[in-house]
């Protein structure tokens, strides 16, 4: 957490996202309240020990809370012990600052993103991959996604992030291998790189802290994001650009379905192209390295 919330530190009006909060019953039989609380520098267990439980309701749907209380330690971690808490309404911009964010520029990374994009030869995929570009609702969701909901590239930025050292990984191993027997297919392994965990833009919900959706919970960013493609690939078409091999569809989709590598990991399919083994090497990369404290 900040700085402030140690120990022996008092709160007066302080802000916080409201995490899971719940009712639980005292030794004595009484309601309390017991939720986490968010800010930017993490979370942090707090407990209202005299609460009304008709106010439950209300506080479930806030996604704001300011807080009086104290911090005391307990079991050897930072408590607060809410005096009062109260829903409070913000404007997105401060509902994100109470969020972790990434420590990159994420205009400068998204033009990253795009230059990449941008140099994909084949008209058909190139055409693909500027009507992703096109749909400003689905990359301003891209720019903002985290990438997790704990540990992997778990802050605002954080799927752009992870994609663009994917897409900066992926390009290097194309020009390591361009001049030998196993020449990967740079096309396609960069907008598969782009894509593959594009579906955690509806995977993930980051409005009050980072949790899954009802359809991320039930078909997943695999699922999600093989559906975007079909959908980017009849968007393309209709708006009268160059055909796109459907082969080259079907490449597309293997890779974000088969990126997990494994079935007990999620893949829908084990990766059985050069490309597709490619992608999960680099993907469990950079995920890992993130995850290693």
């Amino acid at each position: 957490m900040a700085t402030s919330i140690q120990a022996g530190a008092s709160l007066s009006g302080e802000r916080f996202l409201l995490v899971n909060p719940q009712l639980g019953t005292s030794r004595g039989g009484g309601p309390y309240l017991r939720c986490l609380l968010r800010n930017a520098a993490g979370q942090v267990a707090g407990r209202a020990w005299s609460f009304d439980a008709q106010r439950l309701r209300a506080l479930q749907n806030a996604a704001v809370v300011e807080v009086d209380g104290h911090v005391v330690d307990w079991q050897g971690a930072p408590q607060v012990n809410i005096e009062s808490i109260e829903a409070v309404d913000v404007d997105r911009d401060e509902l994100l600052a109470l969020m972790p964010v990434t420590s990159g520029d994420i205009d400068c990374m998204f033009g990253e993103v795009r230059r990449f994009l941008l140099s994909i030869e084949r008209p058909g995929l190139s055409a693909l991959a500027e009507a992703f570009l096109d749909d400003e609702p689905l990359m301003r969701r891209f720019r903002e996604a985290p990438a997790g909901v704990r540990k992997h590239h778990a802050w605002i930025g954080g799927l752009l992030e992870h994609t663009l050292q994917v897409m900066r990984l992926a390009d290097q191993i194309c020009s390591l291998y361009a001049s030998t027997e196993v020449a990967l297919d740079r096309d396609v392994l960069m907008l598969g790189a782009f894509l593959h965990d594009l579906g955690k833009v509806s995977e993930l919900d980051w409005s009050r802290g980072f949790t899954y959706t009802r359809e991320g919970d039930l078909v997943g960013h695999l699922v999600i994001g093989a559906g975007f493609i079909d959908e980017k690939v009849s968007e393309a078409e209709l708006a009268g650009g160059p055909p796109i091999d459907p082969a080259d569809v079907q490449h597309l989709i293997h890779l974000v379905l088969s990126h997990h590598e494994r079935p007990e990991y999620g893949a829908a399919r084990p990766p059985l192209t050069p490309e597709a083994h490619v992608l999960c090497l680099i993907d469990r990369l950079d995920a890992t390295l993130h995850l290693v404290e």
